[in-house]
């Protein structure tokens, strides 16, 4: 245990470290919500901007997306680069290796995802509700997009092409869940705004948790509608991880 703590750490270290994108994955979430609040007049509940309130959550979990490339920097160099010849002159198994490296992008994008709420909380007057739901989101979508930088991997074979699958489903992602343009009126719409992204999910879990529910009771929802989008989040995630570890299983790393 202590040796899959030790790499691990190692790989966290990397990707805080090597990575030169690091501050900006964390400036342009934390740019759009500023944007987003001073694009309409201030309107402000309680002392809470109830703009930021309503962007922080999906730009955040949108972001978890986005840092998949930092878990491919590690997972391609060290397993499908010159790294590879050396992990197998080791006394270890690659899985051994692979396993942390998997754990250590999880918790990093852990980290970036609290770094931006904090952020948007402390300097943007965000309201973000209930910080157990508010946590138990954030750590579904960071292992949603865990396992799916995973699948990418597995079967993608050149990093570049990986790098431009998580740009277009991450970017993808955001336009479904109308970030960038209206999506109209249709039933289509209506679905895609509540149930048709682990964003709007998410966002949904959060506010619905207390976030805007508390602050404009209009919104409806609460601590039921949070707990059912929670589980869909958590039911997406199990099948992530299922398909995941036969994929990984079928394949040689």
């Amino acid at each position: 245990m202590g040796q899959f703590f030790f790499i691990m750490l190692h790989y966290v270290k990397r990707m805080l470290r090597d990575m030169p994108g690091l501050p900006i994955i964390l400036l342009i979430p934390v740019g759009i919500i500023v944007l987003n609040s001073l694009a309409t007049d201030p309107f402000m509940l309680d002392g809470y901007n109830v703009i930021a309130s309503f962007v922080t959550p999906i730009m955040m979990l949108a972001f978890q997306f986005f840092n998949m490339g930092f878990l491919h920097y590690v997972l391609y160099k060290d397993f499908k680069g010159d790294m590879r010849w050396r992990l197998r002159a080791a006394p270890l198994s690659l899985m051994a290796f692979m396993l942390p490296a998997f754990a250590a992008g999880w918790i990093f994008s852990i980290i970036c995802g609290t770094l931006i709420l904090f952020v948007s909380a402390l300097f943007l007057n965000a309201y973000l509700g209930n910080l157990l739901v508010l946590a138990a989101v954030l750590l579904l979508v960071s292992l949603m997009s865990t396992f799916l930088a995973m699948l990418i991997f597995l079967f993608v074979p050149k990093v570049g092409t990986a790098n431009a699958i998580v740009y277009i489903l991450s970017f993808g992602l955001l336009a479904l869940s109308g970030a960038f343009f209206p999506l109209g009126n249709s039933a289509v719409a209506e679905f895609m705004l509540t149930r048709g992204t682990p964003l709007v999910i998410g966002q949904r879990a959060i506010l619905y948790s207390g976030s805007l529910n508390d602050l404009v009771p209009a919104l409806g929802g609460g601590m039921s509608a949070a707990m059912t989008n929670l589980g869909i989040l958590a039911a997406i995630t199990a099948v992530l991880a299922l398909t995941t570890l036969i994929a990984a299983r079928g394949r040689k790393i």
